[in-house]
């Protein structure tokens, strides 16, 4: 029913805009997010919106990725273990407080706080304190030399920065600030209707010249082919995650065009416990015997028909310190057997994979051809979907065991440092805890020499290979479908931006 209502609040939506108003650009989402708070979330359906609002101190050029000024005019490195960044002068944010080095600082102290929980804070754990030098200028201390800062001062999908108005925050509490926004990005908030609609509309005082689209409405519609049909339908402009089998359809009808990302894809992993809940799955043999079982070569070929490629760490073959001649876990299913015979299971046992719905590509179909796998060797493995929105909530309580789906973009990190935000035992919501590893992630962490850090980041994936935390991670291609009226190129880490996005 949710779907009929949310088509039928289009066609009013779309009726009302018709009356007068430009049309706005339409952006269906696979669901809704659970928080608009920058800090707060590792959502794709949160950050899509929030990039449009939020702004960061630096940013990556689209064609060379090398990292350039953005709320910083300029940053620099005063000693081995303080980066000092000078602001623009005159930024305001939506609501016309100053964008200045105390809110930078109120920024990376509120991310850090401990109390507020934020997803990403493992990210930029190293910082030790935040010192303002004058209203424009702003020094970052770390506990030890952090060469991935700047980086951190980018956009990303989750463990960076975003810059927040502290008096507002102040005046509205955060739950306030989760559900009525205020950045200094390119777009402000206009109103948040749950389950229906999101409404952003241009901030004519951006920073870098306003947006050419007046206003953007995101939109949850968690089932695939209502949001395919919405693009066919002129009822959308933009609509992520498009399936594989609906591409042809798309470029046929003359309307709308896909647009097939593979830099910077999602990285999709099943992350499976080893302490939170009993069971066999706290046998390191065990989990390699599950990695064993599973031949993902097959599942990207056939259920992601070719949009991906087999890694065996959850990081991207661009990114610094990935290892490509490291030998993974391939498809062998004696190996598998052999090994739960060695640790005690040879007649198989129980477990349950849990998986979104329509999250990720084709979801819930890989993850019922791993379990398909997984019976083959004897081991029963039950896959229990749920909504996106019950899901992250059962993420979030840590809720979602042995063994869950998740994803980490690579937010254009393009670095080994990434394994902190997925690997660590301190990092958000984990659910698997290697103390060799850890050590191994922290020191490279603290390692300035780009040659120490690619070694360390090599080990840790030696580790990985042995202790096995994950089950087959993957990188999917991204499939956009985009309106023939819309004039729009994804973006390095495959979030939505769209202040480059204009009307044909």
């Amino acid at each position: 029913m949710r779907i009929v209502l949310g088509a039928l609040a289009l066609v009013v939506l779309l009726a009302g805009v018709a009356q007068g108003q430009p049309k706005p650009v339409i952006v269906v989402q696979s669901g809704e997010a659970a928080t608009l708070d920058w800090h707060m979330h590792c959502d794709k359906n949160a950050h899509e919106p929030d990039r449009q609002i939020f702004d960061t101190l630096l940013r990556r050029d689209l064609k060379t990725l090398k990292l350039e000024g953005n709320l910083a005019e300029s940053w620099r490195l005063l000693n081995e273990t303080t980066w000092q960044f000078k602001l623009r002068r005159g930024i305001k944010f939506h609501n016309g407080e100053p964008l200045d080095a105390a809110a930078v600082k109120y920024s990376i102290e509120r991310m850090l706080n401990p109390k507020q929980g934020a997803p990403g804070r493992t990210s930029i754990a190293t910082i030790d304190h935040v010192d303002v030098v004058d209203a424009s200028t702003v020094n970052v201390v770390t506990s030890k030399p952090f060469p991935l800062l700047p980086v951190r001062m980018s956009p990303g999908h989750c463990g960076t920065v975003g810059i927040v108005p502290p008096k507002y925050i102040e005046q509205v509490g955060d739950a306030g600030f989760a559900v009525k926004p205020v950045g200094s990005g390119p777009y402000k908030f206009v109103e948040w209707v749950k389950d229906e609609r999101l409404v952003l509309e241009a901030n004519r005082d951006y920073h870098r010249g306003a947006p050419a689209i007046e206003r953007l409405v995101f939109r949850p519609v968690p089932e695939l082919t209502t949001r395919v049909a919405a693009l066919l339908s002129g009822q959308a402009d933009l609509v992520s995650d498009v399936p594989p089998d609906q591409m042809a359809k798309i470029k046929a009808s003359g309307v709308a065009r896909t647009e097939v990302s593979t830099l910077g894809g999602f990285v999709i992993m099943v992350k499976i416990t080893n302490y939170l809940m009993p069971g066999p799955w706290q046998d390191a043999r065990v989990r390699r015997a599950i990695n064993y079982a599973i031949d993902m070569d097959t599942i990207i070929k056939t259920v992601l028909e070719g949009h991906g490629h087999v890694l065996g760490v959850p990081l991207e073959r661009e990114a610094f310190g990935f290892n490509p001649a490291m030998k993974w876990w391939g498809y062998d299913p004696e190996r598998a057997r052999a090994l739960l015979r060695e640790a005690g299971y040879a007649n198989g046992f129980e477990m349950t994979l849990h998986a979104p719905n329509r999250r990720y590509m084709n979801d819930i179909e890989v993850m019922q051809a791993m379990a398909a796998m997984l019976g083959k060797v004897g081991i029963k493995a039950n896959v229990q979907v749920w909504e996106q929105s019950v899901y992250t909530t059962k993420w979030r309580k840590r809720e979602l065991l042995p063994a869950y789906m998740t994803a980490w973009g690579g937010a254009g990190v393009f670095d080994g440092d990434l394994l902190v935000n997925s690997l660590h035992s301190k990092s958000a919501l984990a659910i698997h805890k290697n103390e060799a590893l850890d050590k191994i992630l922290e020191e490279a962490q603290g390692t300035n020499d780009p040659e120490k850090r690619r070694a360390l980041y090599f080990k840790a994936q030696e580790i990985v290979f042995e202790d096995a935390p994950i089950i087959k991670a993957y990188q999917q291609a991204h499939i956009f479908g985009i309106s023939n009226r819309l004039d729009w190129k994804p973006w390095i880490d495959n979030m939505l931006f769209l202040y480059d996005a204009r009307l044909k």
